[in-house]
């Protein structure tokens, strides 16, 4: 597989915040590549002003997902990692500081084929501020050359 490979993304992300649930969709094309034993998917979202933030995707040997998103004019960026039935802990970063939180991740699934390149990622958690659960989120992921 030869690296930087051309894909076409589709993510979408179900937010469940108290009695409120929410969907977004980013359909996008995007950037597959290997670097290590660890797969990469980079991608943009299209944001309201014209901007857009960059959002990358880490899958490591051991099937943990990483994601990052970074909106450079909204100085805002995004550090959330995954592992199947287990606590990490992430951060948001925004103009005021740092802001830590958790996930818990109640299922993670990574399956993709090489020949030809098509794949998706589908994780289910919690994000944690302090000991307050804030959201139920299932993140949705497909892609393919």
């Amino acid at each position: 597989m030869e690296n930087n490979t051309d894909v076409s993304v589709e993510l979408n992300i179900d937010m469940q915040q108290e009695d409120e649930i929410s969907r977004t969709t980013i359909i996008e094309p995007g950037k597959f590549s290997q670097v290590g034993k660890s797969f990469y998917l980079r991608f943009s979202e299209k944001l309201d002003d014209s901007e857009e933030a960059l959002i990358t995707v880490k899958i490591t040997e051991d099937g943990d997902v990483l994601v990052r998103r970074v909106a450079s004019s909204t100085k805002l960026s995004t550090n959330l990692y995954f592992t199947h039935g287990d606590y990490n802990s992430g951060q948001v970063q925004t103009e005021y500081g740092l802001m830590p939180m958790r996930t818990f991740t109640k299922n993670l699934s990574v399956e993709f084929s090489t020949e030809p390149l098509a794949g998706n990622v589908k994780v289910d958690y919690d994000l944690i501020i302090g000991e307050n659960v804030i959201g139920n989120y299932k993140f949705r992921l497909i892609f393919n050359a």
